[in-house]
This record gives structure tokens, C-alpha cells and sequence, in this order.
């Protein structure tokens, strides 16, 4: 594929909905990327001044050395999709590292996991998972296999997020469950920094609210759809406040700063207090969703 010429700036002319396929008019634009809004559904679309990222764009996406999994996190979503389901088979699509594949192998899962980098593919044989290499558009694994299906952070970098969706649906057994988190355009953080914050980027093309997530989800086919939202992302505020470049986000002191949460009760309680009120005003970073199949 060619790329497009050096120095090109994001186009504002509409493009369709990449949810619904419909009309959109423009959000907000910079030089790298333009967003629209839909008329009808409201989903916002990224259209990157460049081509949309490839594969090869991901393929060293987990060289880097990186910090340590919030297991804990992970611990919590798996129990409480434990005390409804049990244990059984488990599909992770986008497993990255195979971060949260470790843990659900760790309390007897049997975990399939899906990955598109090549960096990410060699860490994720080391877990012990079934490993399916490729977008999971092309993969055809069967139908209502998975007890419960797990995509962190995957569906705002796709061009077709409704397709996704579906699919997910179709891997899903009946009254098997999904959890799925992708950040939120309607959160405090957007609303601060607008452009400037972190997740507008390129090479996200999709971007959701819990109420646009909630209807994609019933419209691909679950129900008992729950979203809410949760965390903060405060280590960038500062300097996204102090200038007007927009902040790099550095996952060893975000990391850091979850751990020195975690480490003091009293840090924990204030931020599981802070985490009850953005699930109440949904003005939480991230979407955080539980449908049933």
C-alpha cells in the first residue's frame, strides 16, 4: 500500500460513520487527524491524515520493555465472571503480551488468545494459551466456543468496530459473556484536554461513550449490556495543562502510581471512592462493559 505524501494534513471532509455507515460532520481537526461526529448514532471516527495503521505498524508494538500487568485488576474482572460462570474456555482477542491471558491460565482457564504483533505473538507462546496468529476478521475460529470473551483496548483501533462486535458475538456461546474496555470519548479527560488528550491519536479510529458502546453492543446481539466507566488518567494532566503539545503517556510511572495506590489502604479506599463516582457520572477515562450473549 502507498502512504500518502509527506506533509499531508487531515482532510475534514465527512467520511461515513465507521459504526453505522451514515452521514458525519466534523468534530474537531489537527494536523495528523480529523474527528467526525455521526448524525444519527453519534459515534466519533478518526480519519488519519496518513493511511489508517497496517499490521506492520504493530508488529514491534511490545519490544519495548514494559511494566508490570495490573494483575490485580484482572483478578477482580475474572472473579466476577467466575461467580456467575465458573471456569471454562476463554478467548482473549488483541492478547498484546498475554498479560491477562496469564492470569485466567493461572485460575484454570482454558484460554485461546488472538494477536496481530509479532513482538506480542512471541511473548504470548510463553504463556501456555492456544495461540491464533492474524486479525480475528480472518482467523474463523468456531461458533458459540468461548464461555467468556475478552477484548482490552482493541476496538477503538479498528476501522469496522460494528463487524468486531458481531464477531464477537458469533464466538460467544449462548448466555456466555463478553467484557470489553476502550476508552471514553465522553470522559473527564477529553473534556479537559480535548485534542491534546493522549488517546486522540492516529491510530485510534473509533471513538466511544457509554451510551454509543451500550448500542453497539445490543445491535451486535448481547444483552444485559452493562458500561461503566472508571479511572483517571491524572499523570498526564499536568503536563498537558502546562503546554500545548500533547502528552506523551509513560506506562512506567502510570504503573508506579497504580502500585503506590495499591500499597496503602487508605490510597486504595479514596481511589475505589473516586471509581464510584465516575461509574455514577460515566466522566471515567475508560469504558469498562459486561454483556451477556
Amino acid at each position: 500500500m502507498k502512504s500518502a505524501a509527506a506533509g499531508a494534513v487531515a482532510a475534514e471532509a465527512p467520511i461515513g460513520c465507521r459504526l453505522c455507515g451514515r452521514s458525519t460532520r466534523i468534530f474537531a481537526s489537527r494536523e495528523d487527524l480529523s474527528l467526525f461526529r455521526c448524525r444519527d448514532c453519534g459515534f466519533v471516527s478518526g480519519a488519519p491524515a496518513h493511511l489508517a495503521p497496517t499490521a506492520e505498524h504493530y508488529r514491534h508494538y511490545y519490544d519495548a520493555e514494559m511494566p508490570a500487568a495490573p494483575d490485580r485488576r484482572y483478578e477482580e474482572w475474572l472473579a466476577e465472571a467466575e461467580a456467575v460462570l465458573g471456569r471454562g474456555r476463554l478467548l482473549e482477542v488483541g492478547a498484546g503480551s498475554g498479560a491477562f491471558s496469564r492470569v485466567a491460565i493461572r485460575r484454570g482457564w482454558s484460554v485461546d488468545a488472538t494477536e496481530v504483533s509479532e513482538s506480542g505473538l512471541r511473548l504470548l507462546r510463553e504463556t501456555g494459551a492456544t495461540i491464533h496468529a492474524g486479525d480475528l476478521s480472518a482467523l474463523r475460529l468456531p461458533a458459540a466456543a468461548f464461555d467468556l470473551v475478552v477484548s482490552l483496548e482493541v476496538v477503538e483501533h479498528l476501522a469496522d468496530p460494528g463487524a468486531h462486535l458481531e464477531e464477537l458475538a458469533r464466538l460467544s456461546r449462548p448466555a456466555g459473556f463478553l467484557l470489553l474496555t476502550t476508552p471514553n470519548f465522553g470522559g473527564l479527560s477529553r473534556q479537559l484536554l480535548g485534542m491534546r488528550w493522549r488517546v486522540v491519536d492516529p491510530e485510534h479510529l473509533g471513538y466511544f461513550t457509554a451510551g454509543t458502546l451500550r448500542r453497539a453492543l445490543e445491535r451486535a446481539g448481547f444483552a444485559r449490556v452493562s458500561v461503566r466507566s472508571r479511572t483517571l488518567d491524572v499523570t498526564t494532566w499536568k503536563a498537558a495543562l502546562r503546554g500545548n503539545q500533547r502528552p506523551r503517556f509513560d506506562p512506567h510511572s502510570a504503573a508506579a502510581a497504580r502500585d503506590r495506590l495499591d500499597r496503602s489502604r487508605l490510597l486504595t479506599f479514596a481511589k475505589d471512592g473516586v471509581n464510584t463516582i465516575l461509574r455514577l457520572t460515566q466522566l471515567g477515562d475508560t469504558l469498562l462493559a459486561w454483556a451477556v450473549r
